[in-house]
């Protein structure tokens, strides 16, 4: 058992380590960054798998990697500015393997008030793109177009109607 926490912390000291840790930190320092993304880069960086784990470690014992605050500011970010619904923000914070904790919590950062704003906003372009006036084309259309958007038919009718 010891021998292997040695070779971790030995594997963790070389050079190439520590340029990889000192360039994962600044990645991280720029924006908010998850796990499996950080892994993803140190791999295109060169690093070997034995050196991945342990530059990943200290980042979370550093506090350069965090999922709750990593889920909260890819929530806010893709509400606010990619205008997307719930079930595509919850989609991809799904793909990048948080735990379900992290997901809850970032997708409690989406009040109703902003939420249905941006969903009706959004309505109102798309209605002007396609015309003005809600037919029964430009309803199904619009209906196509929030749901690629990752608004819920649910949520859509409510805009809608």
């Amino acid at each position: 058992m010891e021998s292997k926490k040695t070779t971790r912390n030995t594997a963790a000291l070389t050079e190439s380590s520590r340029a990889l840790l000192e360039r994962a930190r600044h990645y991280c320092a720029l924006s908010e960054q998850c796990e499996s993304g950080v892994r993803q880069k140190l791999i295109s960086w060169g690093a070997t798998s034995d050196e991945v784990t342990p530059i990943v470690e200290r980042l979370r014992a550093e506090d350069y990697l965090n999922d709750f605050r990593y889920a909260r500011a890819f929530c806010e970010g893709k509400l606010i500015h990619q205008r997307w619904g719930r079930q595509k923000v919850l989609y991809h914070l799904r793909t990048k393997h948080l735990p379900k904790e992290a997901i809850e919590a970032g997708m409690s950062v989406i009040d109703d008030e902003t939420y249905f704003g941006i969903m009706a906003d959004e309505t109102e372009k798309k209605l002007k793109t396609l015309g003005g006036e809600m037919t029964p084309d430009v309803r199904r259309k619009m209906l196509s177009f929030l749901a690629s958007r990752g608004y819920s038919v649910s949520e859509i009718s409510r805009v809608l109607d």
